[in-house]
């Protein structure tokens, strides 16, 4: 499978990128994400989260559209924990395999556009982690 071209792309949903330049990372209040005690389950909950639609990601002239998303994610770690550690370049990775859910829906008000996936039981887990990771002045 290969990624659409930009002239291919209908919908690009997306943050969009903060004022220094990180990508696809967003602030969100603490009670979107539950984790369990034994830390072998966690879930990330959304309602009405601003992103936005840039159809033409990439191509900064073109317009771009607010949008709302309502996400439900989560994750159930199974197996042996694993990990790997460089202390050499301070990054140390400690995980379990998981399955991983999703359902969400998204609307783009001014486009009318709206996309509903199908239910969280419906995932299929290609692949997923769940664990912690330590890195730089962290480490």
């Amino acid at each position: 499978m290969t990624a659409p071209s930009p002239a291919q792309k209908i919908h690009d949903i997306n943050p969009g990128i903060a004022h220094n330049g990180i990508f696809w990372t967003v602030p969100m209040s603490d009670s979107s994400l539950t984790l369990s005690p034994d830390g072998l389950s966690a879930s990330v909950s959304l309602r009405d989260f601003p992103v936005e639609d840039q159809p033409k990601f990439g191509a900064d002239t073109l317009p771009t559209y607010a949008a709302r998303i309502d996400l439900d994610m989560s994750w159930q770690a199974h197996g042996a924990l694993m990990g790997v550690s460089d202390p050499t370049h301070k990054f140390r990775l400690q995980f379990r395999l998981a399955t991983a859910r999703i359902a969400m829906r998204i609307t783009v008000p001014e486009t009318g556009f709206m996309f509903i996936s199908d239910p969280a039981e419906t995932s299929e887990t290609v692949f997923a982690m769940l664990g912690t990771d330590q890195n730089g002045l962290f480490f």
